[in-house]
């Protein structure tokens, strides 16, 4: 419990500095190249688990102070392994152009979401119980929505926390299948 007061301490004192560092003003890049990466395992019990890991990428174009396109690949592995129920692996390639569209600008803070278009690929392999396996390739057209903040650090480096989800075969009703949330950062240039 002390640990995690710690560390909600000196998270608040980086944003309560970092708010500060820079002029409203400072974000008038015209570039912007983004990574992030996130890993979350879930142990069931002794030997039976699940895990994902995301890695993305992506670099940015600003048109305006607030609004930007943005080029973006995810690659996102999804590992489960429940004895006598389900040991499957799926990895997923996400290939997008996305629309960024900013809140508002005049702060360190700066949050927006994003719309777009894509293309998944999607490995996959294992069994579950009834002796199936899922689709070994799956290749499909799909759409990305998400939310997200820059913190800026400096006038060009920034922390970025998103939550982001693809759409498999564009279906909305996908959304909960895939959302995944990323922190990672972001330069301008």
């Amino acid at each position: 419990m002390k640990v995690t007061r710690m560390i909600a301490r000196i998270v608040l004192f980086f944003l309560v500095a970092a708010s500060g560092l820079s002029s409203p003003d400072a974000h008038a890049d015209r570039f912007e190249v983004s990574a992030g990466f996130s890993f979350n395992r879930t142990n069931f019990s002794p030997g039976n688990y699940s895990w994902t890991r995301r890695l993305g990428g992506s670099i940015g174009f600003k048109f305006s102070a607030l609004s930007s396109i943005e080029f973006a690949l995810q690659d996102v592995y999804d590992r489960t392994k429940i004895a006598n129920f389900e040991d499957t692996y799926f990895r997923d390639q996400i290939y997008s152009v996305n629309w960024i569209q900013n809140l508002f600008t005049f702060a360190s803070i700066q949050p927006y979401f994003k719309v777009g278009a894509g293309q998944l690929n999607r490995e996959a392999g294992g069994e579950y119980a009834n002796g199936a396996s899922p689709n070994p390739r799956t290749d499909s057209v799909t759409a990305v929505i998400g939310a997200g903040t820059r913190i800026y650090v400096t006038r060009g480096f920034g922390i970025r926390i998103e939550a982001m989800s693809y759409l498999t075969g564009g279906a909305i009703s996908t959304y909960k299948d895939n959302v995944g949330f990323t922190v990672g950062a972001s330069l301008g240039f």
